[in-house]
């Protein structure tokens, strides 16, 4: 009997949430909500990411975040000593994840607001805000706003952490490239980094005489121009460029 009161108690005050201002249908509504407004988001990144840093992971995140941020929320309510100890928990956490794109900051605070809102059961709130910034970011999408009809390519390459590469490789990019931007840096071994750039190769020259397959293979000697003259440093290793979508027919 002694076991059977035991389990019975256990399971009781398991799901007794004692001293709390919220019940357990308070935490089922706060779940639901994030994680369809949640996945909501997730899928308007997804649909309206154009750039070629594109990450499932990063979709996958953001989902986590939204459903991680309104328990949160509902767990600390008005009480302030529970906000405390949060800040408190935080601040010996160190984030070392770098953001590749504005747009994804702006996606992390997106969710983050969407997060608090049904966290704090201001569900009309949260409908409302999702559903607008939504539209608004396949509004941005379908407009091309802000876009200034760039084709841009994602240009990685091992280097050695010896070396440095703007001493090797500005020569070559201001040969080919109309614009170019380091991305990201990341660790592959004791000896090489892999390096990310984004890139816009030179347009080849128009002429009214040449055809748009003239042109096409112009643009695809520049490319291989590029190609060929990193390769000829010995030391850089594991080459790879990525097409990303032109924004301007050739």
């Amino acid at each position: 009997m002694a076991i059977d009161d035991f389990i019975k108690r256990f399971l009781e005050d398991s799901f007794i949430i004692i001293g709390a201002e919220f019940d357990i249908i308070d935490v089922m509504m706060v779940l639901f909500w994030s994680i369809v407004l949640s996945f909501i988001i997730a899928i308007t990144y997804r649909g309206t990411h154009t750039s070629v840093s594109y990450s499932h992971n990063f979709t996958q995140t953001l989902v986590l975040l939204g459903i991680i941020v309104s328990i949160i929320m509902l767990i600390i309510g008005s009480n302030i000593a529970r906000a405390f100890t949060l800040i408190g928990a935080l601040s010996i956490v160190r984030f070392r994840s770098a953001i590749k794109d504005a747009r994804d900051l702006g996606f992390i605070f997106f969710i983050m607001a969407m997060g608090m809102a049904c966290g704090i059961r201001f569900y009309p709130i949260a409908m409302l805000l999702t559903i607008t910034g939504c539209l608004i970011m396949y509004l941005m999408n379908i407009t091309k706003f802000g876009q200034k009809y760039l084709a841009q390519d994602l240009l990685e390459m091992n280097f050695p952490k010896s070396k440095d590469y703007f001493e090797f490789l500005s020569t070559i990019f201001t040969q080919h490239l109309k614009y170019y931007s380091l991305l990201s840096v990341s660790s592959i071994d004791d000896e090489n980094n892999r390096l990310s750039f984004i890139i816009t190769f030179k347009s080849p020259k128009l002429s009214l005489i040449k055809k748009k397959r003239e042109i096409f293979k112009d643009s695809m000697k520049i490319k291989s121009s590029l190609l060929s003259k990193i390769q000829e440093k010995e030391f850089i290793s594991d080459i790879k460029l990525i097409e990303g979508n032109s924004a301007e027919e050739l």
